[in-house]
């Protein structure tokens, strides 16, 4: 695993045993049971509200540029 680093700390690769870190994830139950348990289903979920978001946030901007353009050629 890389870690990037900061001014203060230089950039390094971490070796990771990915079977004992999820076991350690799941064992702490102070994290949420998403955290521990993930879920395609959530993760598709979470990617498509994502999704929607971007491209409302999108058509919003389209907008507010055409109205722009209209005032401008208006004057």
């Amino acid at each position: 695993m890389f870690i990037p680093g900061t001014e203060l700390v230089e950039a390094e690769y971490v070796q990771v045993d990915q079977d004992k870190a999820i076991a350690k994830i799941r064992k702490d139950e102070s994290l949420p049971d998403l955290v521990r348990f993930p879920s395609l289903e959530h993760m598709r979920e979470a990617i498509e509200e994502l999704r929607k978001k971007r491209a409302e946030e999108r058509a919003a901007r389209r907008l507010a540029r055409a109205q722009r353009q209209e005032e401008g050629s208006a004057q």
